[in-house]
């Protein structure tokens, strides 16, 4: 009785693991950089955190390495929303709708990059908007086959972004 148990269990252990094998992913990869708001020259930050939001659950953290690279493998079939940042510096929010990959994906590998730049936070008043807007926004077209970003979204923010740190004299 007790083989019977144990080969049972063995035969679903397999099965739950070909399962989550089965699951696709996509790389998302880039830098994570300081941006000296003085001068605009931007260098790699190691040990940012990186969080992998799907809806209101927290997937993972991880963390940007040297010269502040950093690669992560996200299942497709999902949005996710990504926050980049920690104190001092100003948090970055990225939303990434994977939806549609399914064909393109099966016939090439799909990698996405982004390098994102963050800025420390020196007490500037109205940019705390960014721990919950997201800066970019990126969609998958499935007629084109490719991951789009709106760029019209992200020139709202910036503006809105440009405004806020001219109002604080930078």
């Amino acid at each position: 009785m007790n083989k019977i148990i144990v080969t049972l269990a063995a035969v679903l252990l397999i099965n739950i693991a070909s399962a989550q094998s089965k699951v696709k992913t996509f790389t998302f990869q880039g830098n994570v950089l300081e941006l000296n708001l003085a001068d605009s020259t931007e260098k790699g930050v190691m040990g940012i955190p990186i969080e992998i939001w799907c809806g209101e659950e927290l997937v993972t953290t991880e963390m940007s390495g040297p010269k502040g690279k950093y690669s992560i493998n996200l299942p497709r079939y999902q949005t996710f929303t990504l926050k980049f940042g920690k104190a001092p510096y100003v948090t970055k929010v990225v939303e990434i709708d994977t939806k549609g990959f399914e064909r393109a994906a099966d016939l090439a590998i799909v990698n996405l990059e982004l390098d994102i730049s963050l800025f420390k936070d020196r007490g500037y008043l109205g940019v705390n908007f960014m721990n919950y807007t997201p800066v970019a926004m990126a969609k998958f077209n499935k007629r084109s086959g490719k991951l789009e970003w709106n760029m019209e979204y992200a020139q709202e923010v910036n503006e809105r972004l440009s405004g806020i740190l001219a109002a604080n004299g930078i």
